[in-house]
């Protein structure tokens, strides 16, 4: 393998369903078997008729995949917010990145932060 194909190998993807295409060939020798993890965040104010709707963001630190989605969550649910502690701009960026934020929010998983 090339340097730039090694480097492949750690690089975070987009998927539609986590470890669905492993699970599709029926070979369970290649099937990770990776913790999936997940978080979800509001996206509207709470002023918005939309504030229930939240995005979901589910990952394996192991396959290094992850999927996203909309979500449903209560108004009157409180939820966690492990980027409390980052500066107003570093989270709106992490926000419009998914890429990014997965890569931190694992990360933080990694240090036992989260």
């Amino acid at each position: 393998m090339t340097a730039q194909g090694d480097w492949t190998l750690y690089q975070w993807r987009k998927v539609s369903s986590l470890h669905a295409e492993d699970a599709a060939d029926g070979d369970k020798k290649g099937r990770c078997t990776g913790t999936i993890r997940s978080y979800a965040y509001r996206y509207y104010p709470p002023a918005s008729t939309f504030y229930e709707r939240c995005i979901g963001l589910a990952w394996c630190s192991d396959c290094r995949a992850w999927s996203s989605a909309m979500v449903h969550v209560p108004r009157d649910r409180v939820m966690d917010d492990p980027l409390a502690g980052l500066a107003p701009e570093e989270r709106d960026r992490l926000h419009r990145k998914e890429r990014e934020l997965v890569r931190h929010l694992d990360r933080m998983v990694r240090r036992g932060l989260l």
